[in-house]
């Protein structure tokens, strides 16, 4: 191993040291620069007029006004001269019922003319009280995220290199350390411009990432709801969608990118997730680099990953497929091992880190996951109900339960608690939306735009299919099956062969189930569980990812055979490079012609530019409450109640309220955990849903006090959450302290040894 004295003695090391130091403390210096108010309300007319100069740097325009009318008007600032992208900026909407309205924008050059700027659009209620411009830490807090980034990369390349000189690395190993991220580079090619191609679910996923910011500058890191969506009556999105995951994008968002920058250093991170966990895993379950680098190429490489990422930005699912190799791996060991071999009762950890990414990202790749496993175990029931091989399944699913109880908990009891739109995906037919048969064999896929297959058939279909290369190593393993039908096998390639058929035969199967023709209708209508499942599933498409890990499994059990086999012109290893060469060609391919055929993209530079109600199909909306109403405004109070003093911060409204019995309704959307008390007494006031499903209070005769309405949850999900922490802290302690007597036992002479 390279001392750290070692790598310090080389005086070039230092000097890069030192500049590197250098470059950080100027950022330092830079966080205690101009922060606040940088153009006063006494400048309106200045500011609205001629304009103002202002140095490089990230602002925030305010506007003071007074509307009668929703979403007519917009604000914005503007520059009349400048160079190519001086200023970056989105106009925001004016909503009435507030009366401020801020508007981020970027100025990467100098500039003496910046103006704000509304336009009203013919809307005559609207009057401009005021306008000022304020500034934060933003550009040095970027500055510092890249020189660190840039400074630790290059430090860590030097001394790869400075121990590659000392003891040579192997050259899989070298393979490992520079292939994985040039795979995730690869797959990022469609983020490497300046906008980000629209998707489906863009919008929705921009907006959990700015309220869960938000949330958190507020100081709140768990929220459960975020006041954010809907005009400020909240959304349960987070109780529903787990976006612990996200807590990366809202920090990138916090330190002071764009939400544009925010989104495509995101899809970064989680190509270079995917590509790191899936290697891992392929390398560990295979005990082969080779076989890692070939499985990792495979996987993150693969079109409908792609797909997934670039056509329909479907955030949870794509992030959850960072985990999937590692469910894979997992029940390989559980049902490969022997269940007598020592630490085999260990194995519930990899697929239980698994099971917790998927939920933690997406539900619902959950349950089509966990379904194909229960059908594995069925399927392989013999070795399932072996005494320590169901103690680890066992293990499995009740440590991914305590691990999740803090997101399941809550998740279970608002789901049983009220009736959601979501309800209504019961009555929806999927059959339709399968893919036809010519989907499995289409290999040269390009970005496509359409999904409507019944209706287009394949005319501009979207990239949904498993790839040529995947298909390659198929016909390979048909290859070897014949090759060596009736000859004598090692009990190893007996044991290769049977896991590689049932890998395939899972993968057929959910392939299969992805078609037009699997009997989705049919089993809808025979039973009300069905048509729920079912209609929770919305597109038998998503089967696609995970019959895709069963085939990339199933491919690297056929490249070990690869790597056995003497070909006539070529290695085993090159072989494996020609399919991932494949693999690289076709999916270059696709993401080319997503770049140049996407017509639709965006530039967002502010979280105003988002809107507040990108709900998608507002699946966790309460029945009763209409998206038409939720708009900024005052409660609503009954006959004989009287209120003053409200003031509302995010899902918290205190009020002095004076009523003969009564109710206020809160502009705030019901869930079940909203609470209400008099602020002097404590005395808590009765919550129910109101209309529209607003928070209502209840007021008893003669009650007069000043109360506080807010968002608190129930006191058994803190129990559950206080459950999740203790089992994640023990199960770090029980790691630290098992790596602690295996490095504590090395060395030491076994009892009878000399």
């Amino acid at each position: 191993m390279l001392k750290k004295s070692e790598f310090l003695q080389n005086g070039k090391i230092r000097i890069l040291l030192c500049i590197e130091l250098l470059l950080i403390l100027a950022g330092v210096a830079g966080l205690f620069g101009t922060k606040g108010i940088v153009v006063g309300t006494e400048e309106t007319a200045l500011l609205m007029g001629e304009g103002v100069s202002l140095p490089a740097g990230v602002y925030t325009a305010r506007l003071y006004y007074d509307t009668g009318e929703d979403q007519v008007s917009a604000f914005g600032v503007t520059v009349k001269e400048g160079h190519y992208k001086t200023l970056l900026c989105n106009y925001a909407a004016l909503f009435k019922g507030i009366h401020v309205r801020e508007c981020q924008f970027y100025l990467l050059d100098d500039v003496e003319n910046l103006r704000v700027e509304v336009e009203d659009n013919g809307a005559e209620s609207l009057k401009i009280q005021g306008a000022e411009i304020v500034t934060g830490t933003e550009r040095s807090r970027v500055y510092l995220f890249w020189v660190i980034l840039i400074s630790l990369l290059l430090d860590v390349v030097l001394m790869l290199a400075m121990l590659n000189r000392r003891q040579p690395v192997s050259t899989e190993r070298q393979l490992a350390i520079f292939g994985v991220p040039a795979l995730a580079l690869m797959s990022s090619l469609p983020i490497m411009v300046d906008y980000n191609m629209f998707g489906a679910d863009l919008i929705f996923h921009l907006m959990r990432i700015e309220a869960l910011a938000e949330h958190i500058l507020r100081g709140e890191w768990w929220s459960r709801i975020e006041s954010a969506w809907l005009a400020g009556h909240g959304y349960a999105n987070s109780i529903f969608y787990g976006d612990a995951f996200l807590l990366v994008p809202a920090l990138y968002r916090i330190l002071g990118f764009s939400p544009d920058e925010t989104y495509r250093l995101f899809v970064l991170t989680v190509n270079l997730a995917t590509a790191y966990i899936a290697y891992l895993s392929f390398h560990r379950c295979f005990h082969h680099r080779s076989i890692g680098m070939f499985g990792c190429a495979l996987y993150t490489l693969l079109p409908y990953r792609i797909y997934n990422i670039y056509n329909r930005a479907a955030v949870g699912e794509y992030t959850a497929m960072i985990f999937l190799p590692l469910l894979a791996w997992g029940f390989y060991r559980i049902y490969t091992e022997e269940p007598e071999r020592k630490g085999y009762l260990w194995n519930w950890v990899i697929p239980a880190l698994g099971f917790t990414g998927i939920i933690q990202s997406h539900v619902l790749t959950c349950e089509m996951a966990g379904g194909l496993i229960v059908f594995l175990c069925l399927f392989l029931w013999k070795k399932t109900f072996r005494l320590r091989t169901f103690a680890v399944l066992a293990l499995t699913v009740g440590m991914t339960t305590l691990m999740n109880a803090w997101f399941v908990v809550p998740f279970l009891d608002l789901m049983t608690a009220d009736q959601y739109y979501f309800g209504h995906n019961a009555n929806v037919l999927i059959q339709s939306r399968g893919i036809l048969p010519a989907h499995l064999f289409y290999t040269l896929q390009a970005g496509g735009a359409s999904s409507r297959f019944a209706e287009t058939g394949m005319v501009d279909t979207e990239p949904i299919g498993i790839g040529m290369a995947l298909l390659l190593c198929v016909i390979i393993w048909i290859g070897f099956c014949l090759k060596y039908s009736g000859k004598e096998l090692t009990e190893a390639q007996k044991k290769e062969r049977k896991a590689m058929n049932i890998l395939l035969f899972l993968g057929c199967v959910v392939l299969f189930m992805s078609t037009c023709y699997f009997p989705w209708d049919a089993l809808s209508s025979f039973n009300r569980l069905f048509a729920v499942l079912n209609g929770s599933l919305q597109f038998p498409t998503r089967l696609m990812g995970i019959a895709s890990v069963c085939m990339v499994m199933a491919a690297c059990l056929a490249g070990i055979w690869m790597l056995r086999e003497k070909w006539a012109y070529l290695s085993g290893k090159g072989v494996l490079l020609l399919v991932v060469a494949v693999s690289v060609i076709f999916t270059t391919y696709q993401l080319n012609d997503l770049l140049l055929t996407r017509t639709e993209f965006i530039k967002l530079y502010s979280s105003q530019g988002i809107g507040h109600s990108a709900v998608l199909g507002a699946e966790y909306l309460p029945e009763g409450a209409g998206l038409e109403h939720m708009t900024y405004h005052e409660p609503v109070l009954s006959e004989g109640v009287w209120m003053d003093s409200y003031e509302k911060k995010g899902l918290q409204a205190d009020a002095y309220v004076e009523a003969d019995s009564g109710y206020i309704d809160f502009p705030m959307l019901y869930y079940k955990g909203y609470m209400a008390y008099d602020k002097r007494t404590g005395e808590k006031l009765p919550v129910v849903k109101g209309e529209n499903s607003d928070v209502r209070v209840l007021f008893g005769q003669g009650f007069a006090g000043e109360i506080r309405v807010r968002y608190a949850g129930m006191w058994y999900w803190h129990v559950a959450e206080a459950v999740s922490a203790a089992t994640v802290l023990g199960l770090l302690g029980a790691a630290m302290y098992r790596r602690y007597r295996i490095k504590g036992n090395i060395g030491k002479p076994r009892k009878g040894n000399v």
